[in-house]
């Protein structure tokens, strides 16, 4: 048996350089260096304002979703969408810890295919009901 070494981007909340900034009011964002962390619920009404902000973040190259989910249809097209922006940015985006929704769309629109993210600890959706 093999054993292959997870590592996991974790930093301390008094990590020097971070910045925290609340997008709506259930959606936070925070940076440290390259590494952006979302916590909180997208929904459709709050796509735009991710996607919008991201426009004006610098180069990102890692992005931990282990605190953020997606609503909805329209969520995960803007969170789709939000992806594909930093992809152009950097040669490797590394995702942590995404939503099954995301994965399973960014793999439906071949963004997987085409090389460039790197997915680790992808989490399995828990059903509603």
């Amino acid at each position: 048996m093999r054993i292959i070494p997870i590592v996991v981007l974790c930093f301390p909340p008094h990590f020097r350089g971070m910045t925290r900034f609340s997008l709506t009011i259930g959606l936070e964002a925070t940076v440290a260096g390259e590494l952006l962390s979302l916590s909180g619920d997208l929904t459709a009404n709050d796509g735009a304002v991710l996607e919008q902000w991201l426009r004006d973040q610098p180069e990102i190259s890692a992005l931990d979703l282990a605190e953020f989910d997606i609503e909805d249809g329209v969520a995960a097209t803007h969170a789709v969408n939000a992806v594909r922006l930093l992809c152009s940015r950097v040669s490797v985006l590394r995702i942590v810890a995404a939503p099954q929704v995301l994965a399973h769309n960014l793999y439906r629109t071949g963004m997987l295919e085409a090389g460039g993210i790197e997915l680790t600890l992808t989490r399995e959706d828990e059903a509603y009901g």
